[in-house]
C-alpha cells in the first residue's frame, strides 16, 4: 500500500510539475532529510552518548554536522532562485508528514527497550509557580531529602514535582516493570506527607533502562525551574567522575541542579561554608547557602582560595548577590585563604562548619575524565554534608531543553 501511494504521488507530481520543479522539490526533501540526520547525530550523542557502544566516533564533534547543517541552509536558500514552488510544496509536504504523525502514527508506534514509560502520574493543577522536581533515584533518599526541599520551596514559593524512576534489572523485560514500582510509590507517599499540605505537588514514576536520561526527559517535559537530588557520594569510576546518574544530571538538565550529600535527618545548619571562585554558580551556591542556613542564628561564610595572583573581588561578589540572599547582609561574612592547594584548603576550612555548599564546574564531562575539577574532588572527600549547585545557563539551557 505504501508502494502503490508513493507510485501515485510520484506520477502525479510528474504529470503535473515542470521537471525543473520537480527536481528542486526533490533536492529540498534531501536537504531536510539530512539536516534530521546531522540533528539526530547531535542530540543522540549528547544525550545517549554514555549508554550506546560506537563503532565509529565522530571526529570533532560537534563542528562536522553543524558545519554540515550551515551548508544544506545555504543550498536550501539557493533553491528558490531555481524553484519558488518547491519552497512551497517540500515544507508543505512535511507538515503533511507531521500531522500523519501526531493523528495516526505516534499512538501505534512498536515500543523499545531504550524508550521512557510513565507507569504513574498525578498532575497537579496548572499555574505559572516556579516549578521544583524532587528526583528520588534511590527511594531511600526521600526522607532524607524533604527537610531541605522544604526550605527551597518556601523560599522560591514553588510548586513540587516528586519523580521517581523505577529501576528494573536489563535482563527484565519491559512488561514486568509495573512489578518494581512499590519502593518509589512508598517514597513519594512519604515526601508528600510532609510538603502536600504547604506546597501543590504532581507525582510521576518513569521506567528508563537509563535513569539520567530519564529525569532529564522529565524535566524538559515538566518546564521544571529547578532538580533536587540526592547523592552518597560513589567514588569516580574509569566513565564517570560522581556517578553515572549524577554526571549526565549536571552537564545537560537544562535547568538549575541542586545536589545533596549527607544532608538528612534533624540536622542544623548553623554555620555554612560556600568556596567561591566566581561566575553564575558560585553566585547561585551563596543563594541556596542563604536558603538552607538556619534563619535565626545561622550565617554564612563565602571564602576564596590560592594564590594571591588569583584573588578576586570577594566582598564585590557578595554585595553584586544581596537581592537574592535570604539572610541579612551582615551575616554573610568574606574569608580570604592563601594557599597553594585550594582544596586541601577548602577542606580545612569546612572542619569548622556544618554544610559546604559550592558550585560545579561548568568544564565538559570529557574534562573531568583526564583532570578532575576542584569541586568534583571537594565533594568526594569532604565527611562533612555537603550540596553541589549548578545554575541554569541563559541560551545554553534553552538550547540543552529544546535539542
Amino acid at each position: 500500500m505504501a508502494l502503490a501511494a508513493t507510485g501515485v504521488i510520484v506520477l502525479l507530481v510528474a504529470g503535473l510539475l515542470p521537471t525543473r520543479d520537480v527536481a528542486s522539490c526533490a533536492s529540498m526533501m534531501f536537504l531536510f532529510l539530512f539536516f534530521l540526520v546531522n540533528v539526530c547525530v547531535i542530540r543522540i550523542r549528547l544525550n545517549m552518548g554514555d549508554e550506546l557502544t560506537y563503532g565509529y566516533v565522530m571526529p570533532l564533534f560537534p563542528l562536522p554536522p553543524l558545519l554540515a547543517i550551515l551548508a544544506q541552509a545555504t543550498l536550501a536558500v539557493f533553491i528558490v532562485h531555481m524553484s519558488v514552488a518547491a519552497w512551497i510544496i517540500a515544507p508543505a509536504w512535511v507538515v503533511a508528514g507531521l500531522g500523519i504523525y501526531f493523528v495516526y502514527s505516534r499512538s501505534r508506534a512498536v515500543t523499545t527497550e531504550d524508550e521512557i514509560h510513565v507507569l504513574e502520574e498525578q498532575r497537579a493543577p496548572p499555574g505559572d509557580e516556579y516549578r521544583i522536581m524532587v528526583a528520588m533515584a534511590n527511594p531511600a533518599n526521600a526522607v532524607e531529602l524533604v527537610r531541605n526541599t522544604y526550605k527551597l520551596c518556601a523560599a522560591k514559593n514553588a510548586r513540587v514535582e516528586l519523580l521517581n524512576m523505577v529501576r528494573v534489572p536489563d535482563q527484565v523485560p519491559l512488561a514486568a516493570a509495573e512489578s518494581y514500582k512499590l519502593d518509589g510509590q512508598e517514597g513519594i507517599v512519604e515526601q508528600m506527607l510532609y510538603l502536600a499540605p504547604r506546597f501543590p505537588i504532581s507525582s510521576t514514576l518513569r521506567y528508563c533502562r537509563n535513569v539520567a536520561r530519564g529525569i532529564i526527559s522529565a524535566v524538559r517535559e515538566k518546564k521544571v525551574d529547578l532538580l533536587i537530588l540526592g547523592w552518597h557520594g560513589r567514588r569516580r569510576t574509569h566513565a564517570f567522575s560522581l556517578g553515572s546518574t549524577i554526571d549526565p544530571v549536571i552537564e545537560r538538565a537544562p535547568c538549575s541542579v541542586v545536589i545533596f550529600k549527607d544532608c538528612g535527618g534533624n540536622q542544623r545548619f548553623r554555620r555554612v561554608l560556600v568556596p567561591l571562585a566566581g561566575g553564575p554558580n558560585g553566585a547561585f551556591a551563596l543563594e541556596v547557602a542563604t536558603i538552607l542556613a538556619e534563619p535565626d542564628d545561622g550565617e554564612v561564610v563565602a571564602m576564596t582560595a590560592g594564590s594571591e595572583e588569583m584573588a578576586f573581588d570577594l566582598a564585590g561578589f557578595i554585595d553584586s548577590s544581596a537581592d537574592h540572599l535570604h539572610l541579612p547582609r551582615t551575616r554573610v561574612h568574606a574569608r580570604t585563604v592563601q594557599a597553594d592547594d585550594v582544596v586541601d584548603a577548602i577542606l580545612r576550612e569546612a572542619e569548622g562548619h556544618d554544610l559546604v555548599v559550592l558550585g560545579a564546574t561548568r568544564e565538559p564531562l570529557l574534562y573531568h575524565l583526564a583532570r578532575p575539577s576542584v569541586p568534583e574532588t571537594v565533594a568526594l572527600e569532604c565527611p562533612k554534608p555537603l550540596v553541589m549547585v549548578r545554575a541554569a545557563g541563559g541560551v545554553r539551557s534553552w538550547i540543552k531543553r529544546y535539542i
